[in-house]
């Protein structure tokens, strides 16, 4: 009767322990709506566009960046106004028209990295909220466990002192087997939560589309321009760091991460945390790439010459 009472007690103690896994939910309403804006297609490069700019004293890195953000044209007619004579404010205009350009350009890279700071931040509130289940759910583990060994060596104590050492045994093997199970509860338990991601970034890079609804213009063709045809773009660059680190599973396609929503657990808000780091660390160097263009722009000089 005593042995029965303990392994009642010890599996509600465990029961406990289970019954703190709660349900955990995290949509994106938040990031969503201030991610999408309306695409504006970039205008491809004309014919012989880079070759002229190069010519007039621009490096292939601005070069490339501006094509990048479309301002080629922009670019062109800042040379043409150089060379026509005038009192300078030509080549002052076509220069505004090429830095708003930029400014725009580097506005959309801090509204990226804005958006991949708030999907990083939601996982972190995600699996908070799963370490927080999981601490409960090892402490009352591990609380119950401890009852358990001293329940266990009390009775089987007690009963060999009253000469049952077949009735303490079969009570010591109880208490073994509920101790055993509860470890394996600690040890093998783990908790999920359902984190929704309607503008999923880092599916969008995996697959790399055409055109992207998620990225702005400028920011995607910085990402999938090639700089020579078959190298690699640096979205490419990006899911090869990632397969590099062990942060994809599988073939890709079928990773949770880059699913619309997914039960994921603390080691894979790991991971995606991971990925997102990654991702936001190459998009940011877009802007030293824009702080050249801007300068090799801002430094030519004004002519002033006389009508």
């Amino acid at each position: 009767m005593r042995a029965a009472l303990l392994l009642a007690s010890a599996l509600l103690l465990a029961g406990c322990g289970l019954g703190e896994r709660r349900v955990t939910d995290i949509g994106d309403t938040f990031c969503a709506n201030r991610l999408r804006t309306a695409v504006a297609h970039l205008p491809p490069p004309a014919p012989g566009q880079a070759e002229r700019l190069l010519a007039a004293g621009f490096s292939a890195e601005a070069i490339e960046t501006a094509e990048a953000i479309g301002v080629l044209d922009r670019m062109q007619v800042l040379i043409e106004a150089e060379r026509r004579p005038g009192n300078g404010v030509p080549v002052i205009l076509a220069r505004q028209g090429v830095t708003d350009r930029v400014l725009l350009a580097l506005l959309d890279v801090q509204a990226t990295l804005a958006t991949i700071d708030c999907e990083g931040e939601r996982a972190d509130q995600l699996r908070g909220q799963l370490q927080r289940n999981e601490a409960r759910r090892a402490r009352n583990l591990g609380l119950a466990g401890i009852l358990i060994g001293a329940s266990t060596a009390a009775l089987t104590g007690g009963l060999s002192l009253a000469g049952s050492t077949a009735a303490g045994d079969t009570v010591g093997i109880i208490g073994g087997s509920t101790e055993a199970a509860v470890a394996s509860m600690l040890l093998f338990g783990g908790g999920d939560g359902l984190l929704r991601t309607r503008a999923n970034l880092l599916a969008e890079i995996h697959r790399q589309p055409a055109q992207s609804d998620l990225f702005p213009p400028t920011v995607w063709r910085y990402l999938t321009r090639r700089d020579a045809p078959g190298e690699a773009n640096i979205a490419e660059e990006i899911v090869a760091e990632w397969r590099a680190a062990g942060l994809l599973e599988g073939a890709g396609e079928e990773d949770p991460l880059f699913q619309p929503e997914a039960r994921l657990s603390i080691e894979q808000l790991e991971r995606r945390d991971a990925m997102l780091d990654l991702t936001e660390a190459r998009i940011a160097l877009m802007s030293r790439d824009l702080r050249q263009l801007l300068e090799e722009v801002t430094r030519r000089p004004t002519p002033l010459r006389a009508r």
